[in-house]
């Protein structure tokens, strides 16, 4: 997300600017937290099930999270009027929405011909079961293999290792073993000795996990569940900011570098590329990796590079702001940098092409843009951005699904929801 491959072009040639810290470290500090990214990774992941409210309740442990750790959180989101300069990356997501529903379309096709042959399977089993379609062993040897023919082709024109295609495999197993339960003359290698029942029960077990999973990358992230995030932080009295007009990560790491916050926690490189601390890693779930903190200024002071420098070279990685350049990779870039300054110098050897799109003035303008501080001081903002302790909110937009609580004035007296 955010700068391309920086982060194996930083671990290789400026290892200095990266540091892993513990959460214990992280005590007594100030983070501007990149809330849209907790949301959508809130509202888009699996774990809490069908709730409407999932984003919510991510929202709410995790500022219970950061309050536990000592931390001082200044919640940045993104406002209703979005920056401009990201019309290449929003294509980029319309095409990527399309493609997820053509996805989701084809698990569902997929789930009306497992419902198929698990009828198959229970006749296998059961001479009083009978599918709908299905009256008699040869249609069912029919239908099989033309399943099988048609799985094989989807195989050869899609890239075996992805997700669905590890389903085609599952599901071309499946058709071959119930083929041989059936005594079709079909040659098979290798499945007399699998279970058909484990088999067609993993395939509608993975691909209704596969339909919920892209129901919910398809569904759009509507406004007002921003909105009502926001007012859920500011009800638990932690201090918010709305980015109108600006990139939420770019706000971020402006507080950062007027040192109004001591890090920017979020997964997006832009952060670096805007020159603040970015903290990754952090509220990972189950997930065992260490937080990773990546230093802007330790980077360019490692590399060689000048503020300017240092983002003509993200912006030659490649950004949601611009295109790149033709055969300059992240190392070939870091390279002509340092050699040659800027981009204007590099395309004046008149020896590499821009590709389409390639408005690395509009990205140089959103990366450098500079202002003023919003506040004069790290107390100014959080007075003025703290919202008060406000239970009755809280509850209204986060109801218990358990026990009445007593009343209090701690908006987080209630404890952890789970997700």
């Amino acid at each position: 997300m955010g700068v391309r491959r920086l982060m194996s072009l930083l671990a290789r040639f400026a290892p200095g600017s990266i540091s892993m810290p513990k959460e214990r470290d992280l005590a007594g500090q100030t983070m501007a937290i990149d809330s849209n990214i907790f949301v959508q990774r809130f509202f888009r992941g699996t774990d809490g099930g069908c709730d409407e409210r999932r984003h919510l309740r991510g929202i709410y442990n995790l500022t219970k999270y950061l309050v536990s750790m000592q931390v001082t959180p200044l919640f940045v989101f993104d406002g209703q009027m979005r920056a401009s300069g990201k019309e290449i990356e929003m294509v980029k997501r319309k095409e990527e929405r399309m493609r997820i529903l053509q996805q989701l379309e084809a698990e569902r096709q997929r789930a009306q011909r497992v419902g198929v042959m698990v009828g198959i399977r229970e006749r296998l089993l059961s001479d009083h079961v009978r599918q709908q379609g299905i009256q008699s062993t040869t249609e069912a040897v029919r239908w099989l293999e033309s399943n099988c023919t048609y799985i094989r082709a989807r195989r050869s024109h899609s890239a075996q290792k992805t997700i669905d295609g590890r389903l085609d495999e599952l599901e071309l197993e499946a058709s071959q073993l119930l083929l041989f339960q059936l005594g079709s003359d079909t040659q098979m290698e290798n499945v007399a000795q699998l279970d058909t029942l484990q088999a067609v029960d993993a395939l509608q077990i993975y691909n209704a996990e596969r339909i919920q999973t892209l129901e919910r990358r398809s569904e759009p992230l509507r406004t007002g569940m921003i909105e009502d995030c926001e007012r859920l932080v500011r009800a638990l009295g932690m201090a918010t900011l709305v980015a109108d007009c600006e990139e939420s990560e770019g706000v971020c790491a402006h507080l950062c570098r007027d040192s109004l916050v001591e890090c920017v926690c979020s997964e997006d490189l832009d952060v670096v590329a805007f020159g603040g601390r970015l903290l990754r890693g952090l509220y990972a779930g189950d997930s065992k990796a260490p937080l990773t903190l990546i230093d802007a200024v330790a980077a360019r002071e490692e590399l060689g590079l000048s503020r300017e420098s240092f983002v003509d070279l993200c912006i030659l990685c490649g950004t949601d702001f611009a295109s790149t350049i033709e055969k300059v990779g992240p190392i070939t870039a870091l390279r002509l940098i340092q050699e040659h300054g800027s981009i204007e110098r590099i395309l004046g050897l008149q020896k590499y092409s821009a590709r389409e799109d390639f408005t690395f003035q509009n990205a140089r303008n959103v990366f450098l843009a500079d202002g003023p501080p919003r506040f004069a001081s790290r107390e100014q903002m959080l007075s003025r951005c703290s919202g008060m302790p406000d239970p009755q909110t809280v509850e209204l937009l986060l109801p218990m699904q358990s026990q009445p609580h007593k009343q209090t004035s701690d908006p987080f007296a209630r404890g952890t929801v789970l997700l």
